[in-house]
């Protein structure tokens, strides 16, 4: 990955190289929120395990 810059309040950013191509990626997380990182990650989760569920229909999912 590339190097990590902190920024203002919450907010950092990082480039990655992929190929001949340079990405940078500015990331800023809300510091007055009440969700916890356990939350988002549930939530993050679930949202993935609904995507598999509607890509194959007809599968059961694995455990």
């Amino acid at each position: 990955m590339g190097q990590a810059v902190k920024t203002d309040k919450g907010m950092s950013s990082f480039t990655k190289k992929i190929g001949q191509t340079i990405f940078k990626v500015n990331v800023y997380f809300a510091e007055n929120t009440t969700a916890t990182f356990e939350d988002r990650l549930l939530h993050l989760m679930v949202n993935d395990i609904a995507k598999e569920a509607v890509r194959a229909p007809d599968t059961e999912p694995q455990a």
